[in-house]
């Protein structure tokens, strides 16, 4: 059973890191109904720690991306989203956590309901 730790929203997007028997999923899912047709953005870590870094740096890069897109000034976000890439980094490497994405975690989900099917 899958056990939610951190769940967050913004103006375009919902965050979630959710405790999986395999580590820890964050998944970015745009709010729009494209976003909705199109499913999350996942990252599976072994880490918690991972995992959190991971979520603060999607989050600040949406948010940049945002106000890009929407003609806003960016502020300090290119400097956040720079520290916040190095932190990530660092906890990735210290860790040895480098995070499944995409098509890894698709393939990890359909293997696991393969499982539980068969």
């Amino acid at each position: 059973m899958a056990e939610v730790i951190r769940a967050e929203s913004d103006t375009d997007h919902r965050y979630r890191i959710t405790r999986t028997q395999r580590g820890f999923l964050l998944s970015s899912t745009r709010k729009s109904e494209f976003g909705l047709l199109m499913g999350p953005s996942e990252w599976l870590y072994k880490t918690r720690e991972a995992a959190e870094a991971g979520l603060d740096l999607i989050v600040l890069m949406n948010a940049w991306w945002g106000a890009i897109n929407r003609g806003y000034p960016v502020g300090d976000l290119p400097e956040r989203c720079e520290k916040a890439s190095a932190a990530h980094a660092s906890i990735v490497g210290a860790l040895r956590d480098q995070p499944l994405i995409g098509r890894e975690v698709r393939e990890l989900r359909e293997h696991e309901d393969d499982a539980i099917d068969g």
